[in-house]
């Protein structure tokens, strides 16, 4: 049984005026009638398409095409054209590679340091944009960490006060994963331009929520694992790299993609004239399978629509916040955030919550001492309620 040429769901359920069917959606995800799942910054709940995707893979593998399409770097191909027509990218400024920090490493170890140079980041970055700029301190280069407000917040202004003229890379993250603060992209992306530093975004807790394209950002780089909003799976991502970045750092490995030849014996092959060159040995068919799949799915439903539903869905969990007397983190205005929505505890456990509310089948996640709520389109109304609902009495119960 071979792949499908278009694995796109066959036809996305609409409403009369055209919108999507929420509802309807919801059902493609089967986890969705069992629990409430608030958490889609930490791991994506995947689409019934995507499991076909798998299936396809491997029925592909024992007919009798004996994985001769799931083993085709032409499907590989089609992969990175769906991601691009998507998300909003030429394809050959793409590469598939597995995650955020693969992309970021790929950066820090190709960049062409000397010692005394710096690259700015913030305290809101995650892990995998923090520990892949820290073993530059061994070449001479210098991390600078720019602080937050006591919400976990991180001003342009500071961003911009910590760049000088050794400033070599600035890397942040479009949507924090904590406190979910909407960075102003543009502000950044000029700053950049004007200092002639590289501009580097980890847009993991952004891409597939808001509606808006990878090469619009005015990033020089742009990365992300698929494993969240994308809906992809770990191990399948993807690194976007503007036609005028190609030169200023150097892929740190090499492997037959890497070049624009095949020929062995070459001595200084060229390197491959595009994204291409990041990408090393075999990828993750399987992966990037699904990846497909997902990119299809979620291009079919809609960007614009999708941010509707989840700004909609987000300023529902504020409202019940306020409600609630908790303290909300994240900024309020929508073009300063996007699917996550941060709540301070008072002093109450944000890890017993979480663990109290998993064991309701409430899924949310405890991050840095604050509980995060992260919502997608699948989520309704109902999850909200029974969230707060939930919460409530935990934390009544805390505090008695």
């Amino acid at each position: 049984m071979p792949l499908p040429h278009d694995p796109a769901a066959a036809s996305i359920p609409r409403l009369s005026d055209g919108t999507p069917d929420w509802a309807a959606l919801r059902l493609e995800f089967p986890a969705t009638g069992t629990t409430t799942y608030l958490d889609i910054a930490r791991k994506a709940l995947l689409p019934r398409c995507a499991a076909q995707a798998a299936a396809d893979w491997f029925a592909d593998i024992s007919s009798r095409q004996t994985g001769r399409r799931a083993f085709s770097m032409g499907e590989v191909e089609e992969t990175r054209r769906a991601v691009g027509a998507t998300f909003g990218a030429a394809p050959e400024t793409l590469a598939l590679v597995k995650n955020t920090s693969e992309a970021i490493n790929i950066v820090a170890q190709g960049f062409d340091w000397v010692p005394g140079d710096n690259v700015v980041i913030s305290v809101a970055e995650h892990e995998n944009n923090t520990f892949p700029w820290r073993p530059l301190v061994r070449r001479g280069v210098e991390v600078r960490v720019v602080a937050g407000d006591s919400d976990g917040q991180v001003s342009t202004d500071a961003l911009r006060a910590a760049i000088d003229g050794r400033t070599r890379i600035l890397s942040v993250a479009w949507v924090s994963y904590g406190a979910g603060q909407r960075a102003d992209v543009d502000a950044l992306a000029q700053l950049c331009r004007d200092a002639g530093v590289l501009f580097l975004i980890d847009a993991i807790q952004a891409i597939g929520i808001l509606d808006r394209r990878i090469d619009d950002l005015g990033a020089h780089v742009v990365a992300s694992g698929g494993h969240k909003a994308q809906m992809s799976v770990a191990g399948a991502g993807l690194m976007y790299v503007a036609p005028e970045a190609l030169e200023r750092f150097r892929p740190p490995f090499a492997a037959k993609y890497s070049f624009a030849t095949m020929d062995r014996t070459e001595v200084e092959p060229a390197l491959a004239p595009d994204a291409h060159r990041f990408e090393y040995g075999n990828p993750n068919f399987l992966g990037l399978a699904v990846q497909r799949r997902s990119a299809q799915f979620i291009g079919a439903i809609g960007l614009a629509a999708i941010e509707a539903r989840v700004r909609h869905l987000t300023d529902l969990i504020l409202e019940a916040a306020d409600r609630a007397g908790l303290k909300v983190r994240t900024p309020r205005p929508w073009d300063q955030r996007a699917g996550i929505v941060s709540l301070d505890l008072d002093g109450v456990s944000a890890d017993a919550l979480e663990a109290a509310l998993e064991a309701e089948d409430i899924r949310v996640a405890s991050k840095d001492g604050h509980l995060r709520a992260a919502a997608h389109f699948y989520n309704n109304e109902d999850d909200v309620q029974r969230l707060f609902d939930r919460l409530r009495h935990h934390l009544e119960s805390a505090r008695a």
